[in-house]
């Protein structure tokens, strides 16, 4: 089978750009309550597992959200600690029960 191999495409305007603006703040300055909920894992050694909850991505990609959190992630934390990421999850409260992944 033949391998399609792509870059990944990014159109930061609008609500990509809003959402992950206001995750990068959430990384930064974490609120006691509310939305998004963040979900930081470490499996293993050297591996970060992202699972946002968040009733905003209720329409968006699944793709598209994985790369905000990824991108939100890396600009609140630096590359480094982004280079570790194995997952990268934008779910909906509803996506995340359905996953078993709990706050």
């Amino acid at each position: 089978m033949p391998i399609h191999e792509r870059g990944v495409s990014r159109s930061d305007v609008g609500a990509e750009a809003k959402l992950r603006n206001e995750l990068v703040a959430e990384l930064k300055k974490p609120q006691k309550t509310g939305e998004p909920a963040i979900i930081i894992e470490h499996p293993s050694p050297g591996t970060t597992h992202l699972f946002v909850i968040w009733s905003s991505w209720e329409e968006m990609e699944q793709a598209v959200r994985s790369r905000i959190v990824l991108d939100a992630f890396a600009e609140a934390r630096g590359q480094q600690e982004a280079a570790e990421v194995t997952v990268s999850m934008g779910l909906t409260q509803v996506e995340a029960e359905r996953l078993g992944i709990k706050l």
